[in-house]
């Protein structure tokens, strides 16, 4: 199980400077002249003596405040993912993260957090059979585990994702059919798991979903429960250009392997 950890940097400087002129005028009478200019320097050191002690650090505080504002700004913009971090795009369906990360698959520009939501009983039979004894290998009353899976642009640019978004499967490694492993369809249960049945919310006739930097979505789904076999999770992203044709050559394929709590 890997995390990736963020990191960050913040770096400001702010600065004042402070001038102050006097500008003595002179006339036809030296005398006068020295006089006046003696008394101008002494008003001008009574002035700097009486100054009040708390200026200095009225000014030190602003710039404290400078400090502190341009930090803000300068680790949002280090930030991997930036001001956005976690936005979900306007087609997606909001993001939702419930249960306990157990892997995070990561690629070249995205990653996946794969998190462990909730045990429960099937409401009914799956779909896939067993052919020898012809029962199903997921019948009504067995534990399923939902899944949620949690997509990333971890790039600067964005991703054009097909309605295939990141495609997300789930195997035990033990799995004896050729068929991938039964989920169950069941609108209610994935509302009460809190885990979205598709990531998508709004569809796109262009077939093109785009995903941008630090944009975030989040589906799931349910299969058989089991304790005593890994399960691999394999994650395929290939996006399409701006004509939502497959971009083949630019296909990833990330895997990830763990064993359910």
């Amino acid at each position: 199980m890997r995390m990736t950890p963020t990191r960050r940097m913040a770096t400001a400087a702010a600065g004042a400077i402070l001038a102050f002129g006097l500008v003595a005028c002179g006339s036809d009478d030296d005398a006068s002249d020295d006089a006046t200019a003696e008394e101008s320097n002494d008003s001008a050191s009574e002035t700097e003596e009486d100054a009040p002690e708390d200026d200095a650090p009225e000014d030190d505080a602003d710039a404290d405040d400078a400090d502190e504002d341009d930090a803000d700004v300068d680790e949002a913009a280090d930030s991997p993912n930036g001001a956005g971090d976690g936005d979900a795009p306007e087609w997606a369906a909001p993001v939702t993260t419930p249960g306990e990360l157990i892997a995070t698959l990561e690629g070249d520009n995205f990653e996946v957090e794969v998190y462990q939501v909730g045990v429960t009983e099937s409401p009914k039979d799956g779909m896939l059979v067993d052919p020898d004894d012809n029962e199903p290998v997921l019948a009504e009353g067995d534990d399923i585990v939902f899944v949620n899976y949690v997509v990333t642009n971890t790039s600067d640019e964005p991703i054009n994702l097909s309605a295939s978004l990141v495609s997300m499967k789930a195997t035990y490694e033990d799995w004896p059919y050729l068929q991938g492993m039964d989920s169950i369809t069941d609108f209610d249960l994935y509302d009460e798991m809190e885990v979205n049945n598709s990531g998508t919310a709004d569809h796109h006739e262009d077939g093109i979903y785009p995903l941008g930097p630090g944009q975030t979505l989040s589906y799931g789904e349910n299969f058989m429960y089991k304790t005593d076999a890994a399960v691999v999770f394999e994650a395929t992203l290939t996006p399409v250009d701006d004509d939502g044709e497959l971009l083949s050559d630019e296909r990833q394929e990330v895997a990830a392997e763990v064993t359910l709590s």
